[in-house]
């Protein structure tokens, strides 16, 4: 969504100050997931982050010139060592938050990411990256009760929902 500023009604001093401050962010992730065992069994891939407080999918911001398809891939493979097939677009999920890391003043960031499910075809489950403190497999259930946010939940869903309409 694109805001002309000059089209809008006059506004306070402050609200100019956050307007000044306000960024988009454009991301992508994954639900990364293999079948294991005899019996077949659904695992999905988790990264922790924030010492181990936040529980999530793999995603990242876009960089120049790559899709949001392309950025899943990449960020699933930096963030948990897998590599990915694309399989199916999910949803994109849209969020505002302060960004205060790092700056002197907050920035509003108003962030979209679209979410991607990815099936594992290579790679070893790592947690090399250092954005990353844990990547782990999970049974979807499990998944479900540990995703901190609930649109990362609701991708979650969204795949399961498609995979076992697969099976």
């Amino acid at each position: 969504m694109s805001i002309d500023r000059q089209s809008l009604p006059a506004i306070s001093a402050n609200t100019k100050r956050t307007w000044q401050r306000m960024r988009h962010d454009h991301s992508a992730g994954g639900v990364a997931y293999r079948y294991i065992g005899d019996e077949g069994e659904l695992e999905v891939a988790l990264i922790a982050t924030k010492g181990m407080s936040r529980w999530q999918l793999p995603k990242g911001s876009c960089e120049i010139g790559e899709s949001t398809e392309e950025t899943a891939i990449r960020e699933v493979e930096e963030e948990a060592g897998l590599s990915t097939r694309r399989e199916a677009f999910l949803k994109t999920i849209e969020y505002w938050y302060w960004d205060t890391y790092r700056k002197e003043v907050p920035e509003l960031v108003h962030k979209e990411v679209d979410f991607y499910l990815l099936r594992v075809v290579g790679g070893q489950i790592n947690d090399e990256c250092c954005e990353v403190d844990a990547v782990g497999w999970f049974a979807p259930q499990q998944a479900l009760g540990m995703l901190t946010y609930d649109g990362e939940r609701a991708a979650l869903e969204l795949a399961l929902a498609k995979l076992d309409s697969q099976r």
